[in-house]
This record gives C-alpha cells, structure tokens and sequence, in this order.
C-alpha cells in the first residue's frame, strides 16, 4: 500500500486531500499544529476506509521544523508528498504585519522548499510524485495580497523548474503544482488575521469551491502526466505543461 505525505492537514485543502488520498487507497501521513483535529481526522478516516493513519503535530512555520520532520520520516517510505501547508494575507503592503510577513515566507516558501529539496534528494529516482500546492496567486498579482502572491510566484516557479530538472535529467520523480481559485476552508479567516482589509467581501460566492471538490481536483492531477493544474475563473480545473519560460542548458 502507498503512503502519501500531506501537511497542513488540520484543515480546509489538506484534511480533503487526506480523504481523498486515503480513499483512493493511500496510507496517510498528515502533519499539522493541532493535535485534536489531527487524532479525529485520524479516527474518522480509518473508519471509512481500510487504511492506517499517522499524525504528526508539527508546526511547519517554526525555523528547522521541517527537515526534524523530515528526518524523523525518514525511514519511511513517502510515494507522494502533498506541500499543502500555507497562508495568506489581506493588507496594502505599507499596512503589512512584519511577524505574519516572516510566518509566510517561512512557511509558504522556506519549509516547502527544505522538505522538497529533500524528498527530491532520496526519490529522484523513485517512481514518486512531489505536489506543491500554490494559487492562482502564483500566476496573477493582487494589490491587497503582494507579499502572499509573492510567495505563491515562488511555489510555482520552483515546482515547475524542479520538473524540468528530472525530465531534462531522466529521472523518475514528479514534481507538480497545484494551483487553486477561491476554496470554502479557513483561508480568508486567517488573511484576515493582523490584516488591514476584510477578505470576505473580496469572492463571489458563486466562484468559491468545496476543499472536497479541490481535492478531487488534485488526485486528477496526479493521476495525469501535466506539470500543474489550475482552477480558471469559471470554476474549472485545467491540467497544462508549464507556465514559465523553460531553458534547459546543455
């Protein structure tokens, strides 16, 4: 049975992708600050499908914390590693929290980088599959939200340029990237936090998908042989190659 890595589990995108990959036969690994979501997530998911769950309180934001979580699943074998973990913010950058600025970039782009660089390390070449989730605001600038945006550009750009290292260099691992619209989870509640601007009023309700549906989205594009897939402004999900400009030097 294959195991799948997912952090930011507590939650919103991650507890569906947990489901989700659970349901599709997967042994979960899920990694998220609170332990009382996680040990009834865990509960719930081994009751519904015959899969066995492990929990790993872990706060992904704190400086290291993510190659001790590396290590200590070391040992393991990971066949899928879903980088879900991740916030935003509503703010004009002059009105800009300092310490939630830090949290982001350590968490959005920091602990995603140190755990795909190390998964790449030992799975390169393993038939294995890398997700990181980014955003439509990896693709697109928003005024109230330049530094998250930022972070997403990141995302998006080391994802798609890790895939074009294992492609142009024959190895097996995949790297991909996920970029959801606007998802019905905890997201605009915590861009709100410390934030200068009311993100609720921002979304159409009518554009706003389930986690559930993002979630069916997201083993759709693993299932696929595309680099990223994005959800477009009507709600739907497009599997393409990459976005950014390739080079491969010889």
């Amino acid at each position: 049975m294959k195991t799948a890595l997912i952090t930011g589990a507590s939650s919103g995108i991650g507890k569906s992708l947990s489901y989700k990959f659970a349901k599709e036969g997967f042994n979960p690994i899920i990694v998220a600050r609170r332990e009382d979501r996680l040990l009834e997530i865990k509960k719930d998911i081994e009751a519904k499908y015959d899969v066995k769950v492990q929990i790993e309180v872990c706060d992904l934001s704190v400086d290291g914390s993510a190659i001790k979580l590396y290590e200590k699943l070391k040992s393991q074998n990971i066949d899928v590693l879903i980088n879900n973990a991740g916030f935003g913010d509503f703010a004009f950058a002059w009105d800009m929290n300092m310490k939630k600025a830090n949290d982001m970039l350590n968490l959005n782009i920091k602990a995603l980088t140190e755990l795909s660089l190390l998964y790449v390390k030992d799975y390169a070449d393993k038939d294995s599959t890398l997700i990181n989730v980014s955003s439509v605001g990896g693709y697109s600038q928003f005024d109230i939200a330049v530094v998250y945006c930022a972070t997403k550009f990141y995302v998006s750009s080391f994802t798609e340029g890790l895939d074009l290292t294992l492609r142009t260099q024959g190895k097996k691992l995949r790297a991909k990237v996920l970029a959801p619209s606007g998802t019905k989870t905890e997201f605009i509640e915590e861009a709100e936090k410390n934030g200068a601007i009311q993100g609720r009023e921002l979304f159409d309700p009518a554009y706003i998908i389930s986690s559930d549906k993002l979630a069916e989205f997201a083993y759709d594009l693993y299932k696929s042989n595309k680099v990223m897939g994005i959800v477009d402004e009507n709600n739907e999900f497009i599997l393409q190659d990459a976005v950014y400009p390739q080079v491969q030097l010889k």
